[in-house]
């Protein structure tokens, strides 16, 4: 068994222990404690995703050069650690600043007694995403399984001993304790060489394109913080509870998926960079089609999972429409991922990153409005669905103008996977209106519309399974 597949499956481990993860730590913190977790989760994503695009643009560089020059990656690995230094020093400033202004909503959630573990924690974070771009391209994997695996591990640990307010502090330490060691590990073991001698250029670089990748990446990250935010700001901390549990869980069935985005993105960029004419369009659409099919098969197969987990957590009931449509928003995005990943790949970041944050402005704008007209906090998770429906549209139009020539609207309504489309619309529709009929339909309906496809997956992954070379840049 090759060494990727071999990661695969202790991903899948992984992703076993963060599902089991997400239930225990959600029943012996109680609604109200995960409420806070919640909080201080969200404010840890909000320091990791405002690091300049640091990794998303160390990623793409160390992919660029990978079997072509050793010494430029040595030059970039070490100079996007220096800023990832200085933008440690600004998370620190941020805290001080913040401690020092008083803000009422830390003390709604109780916030001012971690504020600075949080912070080593998101400086340790921001570290690791550096160190894991250098360990991905090199396919390097045992250590990235380690840093995978660590924090899960000790959180699980914990929650055999401690509960609530003890148990919180315990969740906290054991991700301080995780993000150090894995880092020690990261620089002691790196396969790209650090050197931090100064290179303002290269810095330049990193930047500039870490801005546009940011833009864009960073804008789906806060499209699912900012909802989180308006449910903390408008709702009780019992029902950011409920919606964090809900977050937690869509996030960790997409973890089976993540797996092998995480290995063939670099991949991906480097082979798409190679193509072109109908070669490379057939490549695009084959990886978009069978990584959408995957994601919307996840959804359906884990919607039926959610009153098992209701068996022994009761009191999370109020989290299933939370995590129904939380769900089926991510498998909606799903249907860009080889789009996307070919914009990069050409150099077209910033156009990126201008419809990322476009669909950013249009989820807040909705959340908004849904917080100050709906008492249900469910309500807000219509506006990234509606977002990810809007984006992966916009995404599919420029992709037609830029390289298939087409500008036509009609064209982007007919590349829409109606038989993917339709059954996820209808399953949203039957979940909000309690209809158990509309549920059994829309499944029905997906095996129906899908069989033969899903039949097709037996090869696809008999050719991940027996053909390393797919992995390697």
């Amino acid at each position: 068994m090759n060494k990727n597949i071999r990661f695969i499956f202790s991903r899948y481990f992984i992703y076993l222990i963060q599902f089991g993860n997400s239930i225990f730590i959600a029943k012996y913190l109680g609604p109200y404690f995960f409420g806070i977790w919640g909080f201080i989760l969200l404010v840890v994503q909000y320091l990791t995703q405002i690091n300049f695009g640091l990794p998303y643009s160390l990623n793409v560089k160390l992919a660029t050069f990978e079997g072509k020059s050793e010494k430029r990656q040595v030059e970039y690995l070490g100079n996007a650690l220096l800023l990832v230094f200085l933008h440690s020093l600004f998370i620190l400033l941020l805290a001080i600043v913040v401690a020092f202004l008083d803000v009422p909503i830390f003390h709604k959630f109780n916030f001012y007694p971690y504020i600075y573990w949080v912070v080593a924690i998101s400086i340790l974070q921001n570290l690791n995403l550096v160190m894991i771009c250098a360990y991905r391209v090199k396919s390097s994997l045992g250590l990235i399984t380690f840093y995978q695996a660590a924090m899960p591990l000790l959180s699980l640990a914990v929650c055999f001993f401690w509960h609530e307010y003890q148990l919180l502090y315990a969740l906290i330490f054991s991700q301080l304790v995780s993000y150090l060691l894995s880092l020690i590990f990261f620089l002691n073991r790196t396969p790209v060489k650090l050197n931090f001698r100064i290179r303002y250029t290269i810095q330049k670089d990193l930047l500039k394109k870490g801005m546009a990748l940011l833009l864009y990446n960073a804008s789906f990250y806060f499209i699912m913080i900012v909802t989180r935010t308006f449910v903390g700001y408008y709702f009780s901390v019992k029902e950011l509870g409920y919606f964090s549990f809900a977050v937690n869980l869509a996030q960790a069935v997409f973890l089976a998926l993540d797996t092998i985005s995480f290995l063939v993105f670099p991949k991906l960029i480097n082979r798409f960079r190679n193509k072109q004419g109908e070669a490379l369009y057939e490549n695009v659409e084959h990886v978009r089609g069978t990584y959408s099919l995957v994601a919307h098969l996840l959804i359906f197969s884990f919607m039926l999972a959610f009153p098992v987990i209701l068996i022994f957590l009761p009191e999370y009931y109020e989290s299933y429409k939370s995590f129904a449509l939380l769900s089926i928003s991510m498998a909606l995005l799903s249907g860009s991922f080889g789009i996307s990943t070919l914009f990069i790949s050409f150099g077209k970041e910033l156009l990126l990153g201008k419809v990322a944050l476009g669909a950013f402005f249009l989820n807040l704008v909705l959340v908004w409005v849904i917080s100050r007209s709906s008492s249900a906090f469910y309500a807000l998770c219509f506006a990234p669905l509606f977002t990810y429906l809007i984006y992966s549209c916009l995404l599919r139009y420029f992709y037609g103008v830029l390289f298939l020539k087409r500008n036509s609207v009609r064209d982007v309504i007919r590349s829409l996977d109606t038989r993917l489309l339709v059954p996820t619309l209808l399953l949203t529709v039957a979940i909000v209106m309690d209809s158990t009929a509309g549920q059994v339909f829309a499944y029905l309906m997906v095996l129906l519309l899908n069989i033969k496809r899903m039949k097709s997956l037996l090869p696809v992954i008999q050719n991940l399974v027996n053909n390393p070379s797919l992995f390697k840049i």
